[in-house]
């Protein structure tokens, strides 16, 4: 991105506010009853992010209903149209919703100067680069240029990053007459719900170069309230070269879990349940997953949560053998990084886990079937049940 990959790789964070419940829902519905059913997933839909982006959408929607999940927490669904779309599509199945992103209440797009730095740069260092390339090509080359524009320059290049190439991208969002589109806190995250959202909110994260943070709500469950908090937080981009105030990638995922984490035991019920779902980008090594950032991760350990799949055998999310990660491997190898993280429930719980959305699915494109995946991550689904009172 200059269309997303940009802004997820070094081009990936910049504007943002503060915390709304302005996008929750509201429907009667019955008390839940059984087991819940609480799932991450990391859908890798934007422009310059993992191929058949429009296909995986509409695959995922397919898909999302069959997991029998109670709670939905969606990462990287970064076009608001996207959001708005599995929102209104799955309101059947999920009539709660919950999300951070707004329109931009004041825009002023770029200057021409700022225009003209992001068009030089490209030009010279993207010049003959096919547009499936251009968005690693800007990543590698142009995430400086790109962060010495203003926010409002920033805003309007994510929000329209479906725009048919950069030049015309530039122009929209230099031009005077409104046509280009911004908004806030453009986090790629939705919650969705069978049941109802209660006490909802947003924490905003320090990020260098995407916006990152918190969607909270509340849901009862048939063992009683539990507190949700749904966030992806800061990748290693290994290409991009960080400029950030954290000195390095992990550097600023570590300060965001701290950041965190004290907004949790603030919000969440004293004493009560919470569950902490997310793309993590880290995780702990485990017989059939290599480690990620573990020293991030055992932050959160620290803090009381638990990681129910990743046990012992817990298998990677971000695997070799996706064949959307392109290693060209059998092996289903990789990291451990989305997660379903448990605290304060009792030993009166039953808990178990499952990895989730990481069979094939066929694709159409050009008129071929393609066998590709919903997307480059895997899913967790972790279930909690808890005994019958006794009559």
């Amino acid at each position: 991105m200059l269309m997303f990959r940009w802004r997820y790789a070094g081009l990936l964070a910049l504007l943002g506010l503060g915390c709304s419940d302005r996008d929750v829902t509201v429907r009667s519905a019955d008390a839940p009853t059984g087991p819940l059913s609480l799932v991450t997933f990391n859908a890798a839909i934007g422009v310059g992010l993992a191929p058949y982006a429009e296909q995986r959408l509409e695959a995922i929607e397919r898909s999302l209903p069959d997991l029998g999940a109670d709670v939905l927490c969606l990462q990287e669904l970064w076009q608001p149209s996207d959001l708005e779309r599995l929102a209104s599509n799955l309101a059947s199945e999920f009539p709660y919703s919950h999300r951070s992103v707004s329109a931009a209440t004041t825009f002023q797009g770029c200057s021409d100067s700022e225009a003209e730095l992001l068009l030089a740069c490209l030009d010279s260092n993207c010049a003959g680069v096919e547009n499936a390339g251009l968005p690693l090509c800007a990543i590698a080359n142009c995430a400086s240029a790109f962060t010495q524009t203003g926010q409002p320059c920033q805003e309007c290049i994510v929000a329209n990053q479906a725009a048919p190439d950069v030049s015309t991208l530039i122009a929209m969002c230099s031009a005077k007459d409104g046509s280009a589109e911004a908004f806030e806190e453009q986090t790629g995250l939705l919650l969705l719900s069978r049941w109802p959202l209660s006490n909802t909110g947003y924490l905003k994260l320090e990020s260098s170069l995407a916006d990152r943070g918190v969607l909270r709500a509340q849901v009862q469950s048939s063992g009683g309230e539990v507190d949700l908090y749904c966030t992806h937080l800061a990748a290693s981009l290994g290409e991009v070269p960080y400029t950030g105030a954290y000195g390095s990638w992990q550097g600023e995922r570590v300060a965001q879990i701290e950041q965190l984490l004290p907004w949790v035991e603030q919000t969440r019920a004293p004493g009560g349940k919470a569950a902490f779902m997310g793309d993590l980008n880290c995780g702990p090594a485990t017989s059939l997953a290599r480690p990620a950032s573990p020293d991030a991760f055992q932050r959160f350990d620290d803090a009381g949560f638990i990681a129910p799949y990743a046990s012992d055998d817990g298998r990677c999310t971000f695997c070799a053998n996706n064949p959307l990660n392109g290693f060209a491997s059998d092996m289903d190898e990789g990291a451990l990084i989305d997660h379903v993280l448990l605290s304060g429930f009792d030993d009166a719980a039953s808990i178990s886990a499952q990895r989730v959305l990481d069979g094939p699915v066929t694709l159409t494109d050009g008129g071929a079937d393609i066998e590709s995946a919903h997307s480059d991550h895997y899913g967790v689904n972790v279930m909690v049940s808890w005994a019958e009172p006794a009559l």
